[in-house]
């Protein structure tokens, strides 16, 4: 595995998903809070220095987003178990990265060619991604009563649900003219 600075950071991201859900389950918010800022933090730096400094690999294009998954269906399945988040947009979130996650293994083992294999983020994708964290965020400002607007939150709850259909109907469309093309 080449190992490099993004690489390293991205492995970081991975192993503050335990202690995070951890801290989460045990109502321990201000640690939980802390980690999981330093998380995104070191999102947008491994990207950074993966871009900026030619540190692009095949194996942080599949770490990266596997880091930010695990991240956030972690911390939405234990804010959902703990009431905060809403189970049914818990199930729509799982059920779309488990699709996407499907989707992704069936292509790499149909394809006779790995290396021609471009599966990237869409624009659907990072949007609901988006909305996914401004989701935590709000609980987060609730949970130390900063700001509660149960009203924006449920809005923010429902325009979320709706960008995450989108975006696990736009993979599937993408996937299919993969299909279509013969994995190529």
């Amino acid at each position: 595995m080449p190992m490099n600075t993004a690489n390293a950071i991205t492995i970081f991201r991975i192993v503050l998903v335990l202690p995070i859900t951890l801290l989460l389950i045990d109502n321990i918010f201000n640690w939980a809070v802390g980690l999981f800022l330093v998380a995104a933090i070191s999102d947008i730096a491994d990207g950074f220095i993966a871009r900026n400094f030619n540190q692009k690999t095949k194996i942080g294009a599949i770490l990266d987003p596997l880091a930010d998954k695990l991240l956030l269906n972690y911390t939405f399945l234990v804010l959902t178990i703990k009431g905060f988040i809403p189970l049914f947009l818990l199930s729509v979130v799982l059920f779309k990265d488990l699709t996407l996650i499907t989707g992704s293994v069936i292509e790499v083992l149909n394809s006779p060619n790995i290396n021609k294999i471009k599966i990237k983020a869409s624009i659907w994708g990072k949007v609901s991604t988006f909305f996914q964290v401004v989701v935590i965020i709000f609980v987060f400002l609730r949970i130390f009563n900063i700001y509660i607007n149960i009203h924006l939150f449920k809005a923010i709850v429902y325009i979320t649900s709706i960008l995450v259909i989108i975006a696990l109907f736009d993979y599937i469309n993408k996937y299919r003219e993969r299909i279509k093309e013969g994995f190529k």
